[in-house]
């Protein structure tokens, strides 16, 4: 483990494959344990920790905040291309403030399919599955050079804002009627990874030369949590449209954590080699756990102290971002350093196209659920949950279908980009 190959060297302003791998990983699961949670006889640990204010967690509760740290990893890569390329200030951050607006739209719309209504014009199965439609349309990525199939992208992405505009006016949910009756209610789990972005992002921006800066500002998003717990930002404007705690806060923490990793990792960085960033990496995990013990033994004193992902405390948050830290050292010294990557083949699409993996899955049950509406009401993917035996091998074959047919689309040239 001594000096980074050519080949990585090379690579170092590209993608990092481990980080790809990681993400489709972290989807993978998530989708297994999403669908596993509704088949009968589920055991406990392969749920979210019960009940939902108890102090705990299971290996579920790892999943969103891995992904958070993950979303923070990428920022300064991604962000550093635009620079290198000559990007000014202003343009990145209209970049970032259009990425944030698309993960709140798309948010909402999901949440809203949560609490649809069948009183509407149109079943409310199908109304979900043309919204997910129209996100593809919109959010699909148009080739950069001039051509007749850019102009068909860009007609296809018209054609998707004007659907999404008939799914709002369409839309009915179950209180009182109006003309449009989507609300934001929450802004979903992307409306959560879009606020937590959004603050990473400006940080960066601000210390993208500054490590030891990037890592006070962990600090401070955790003192933003427990500052709005102690009332500190009651009735604040921002509090009528955000959790500033857990948003603004201990979940912006985690990917502002996830930055100083991706920091760490970036071409200019004094870590170098595969060992050192290992060694790096390794105990700014062991300081996250042991910071996550040290607040843990405050938790007689407040419940913000509990491990506990609804409420989105710092343990919790500490504790998911060693654990997502511990698990990406092992995959980069398989595939980065070893060069072992075979194994990682069925979820690597799933990392480089994330957010069509994300919208895959709810996307597919609504189709199943419009076959059930066509023959009679009987829904066989819902039968196959009826007992665990079955149900759970149900759930990994449909984890990894999710992630096969991603990789298919992509090539066919399905690549939603925010």
């Amino acid at each position: 483990m001594g000096e980074l190959t050519p080949a990585l060297k090379n690579r170092t302003s590209e993608r990092i494959v481990s980080i790809d791998v990681l993400r489709g990983l972290t989807i993978l699961v998530m989708i297994f344990v999403n669908d596993v949670a509704g088949v009968k006889g589920t055991p406990g640990w392969m749920k979210h920790f019960y009940p939902y204010e108890a102090d705990g967690m299971t290996f579920v509760d790892v999943v969103f905040p891995a992904f958070l740290f993950i979303v923070g990893m990428v920022i300064p890569i991604a962000l550093e291309k635009r620079f290198a390329r000559g990007a000014s200030i202003l343009s990145v951050w209209k970049h970032i403030f259009i990425r944030t607006l698309g993960l709140l739209i798309i948010g909402v719309f999901m949440v809203n399919s949560y609490t649809i209504s069948n009183q509407g014009a149109i079943n409310a199965q199908l109304w979900i599955f043309l919204m997910y439609i129209g996100v593809i349309l919109v959010w699909n990525k148009i080739p950069r050079n001039p051509g007749k199939k850019r102009t068909v992208y860009l007609i296809l992405r018209g054609a998707g804002v004007a659907l999404l505009a008939l799914m709002v006016f369409l839309y009915r949910g179950s209180g009182e009627k109006q003309m449009i009756e989507m609300r934001t209610q929450w802004w979903g789990i992307l409306g959560l990874i879009g606020w937590a972005y959004l603050v990473a992002c400006i940080a960066y921006t601000f210390l993208r030369k500054h490590l030891a800066g990037m890592m006070g500002m962990v600090a401070v998003c955790y003192c933003v949590f427990m500052g709005d717990r102690a009332g500190f930002f009651s009735g604040v404007f921002l509090d009528r449209w955000v959790d500033v705690g857990s948003m603004l806060g201990s979940h912006a923490a985690i990917t502002v954590s996830g930055v100083v990793l991706g920091m760490v990792l970036s071409p200019g960085s004094p870590v170098k080699t595969h060992a050192a960033r290992m060694r790096w990496a390794f105990f700014y995990a062991v300081g996250m756990a042991v910071c996550a013990r040290l607040l843990y033994s405050l938790h007689d004193i407040h419940g913000m102290f509990i491990v506990n992902k609804n409420a989105a405390t710092p343990p919790w948050c500490l504790y998911s971002s060693a654990i997502t830290v511990w698990v990406w050292i092992v995959i980069y010294w398989l595939i980065d350093v070893k060069g072992i990557a075979g194994w990682a083949f069925p979820v690597r699409p799933a990392g480089e196209n994330p957010l069509f993996a994300y919208i895959l899955q709810p996307m597919i049950y609504a189709g199943t659920s419009l076959i059930a509406f066509l023959f009679s009401g009987f829904d066989f993917y819902a039968f196959l949950g009826q007992s665990f035996s079955v149900g759970f091998f149900r759930a990994l074959i449909f984890a990894f279908c999710v992630t096969w047919i991603t990789g298919v689309l992509k090539k066919a040239g399905v690549w939603l980009r925010l």
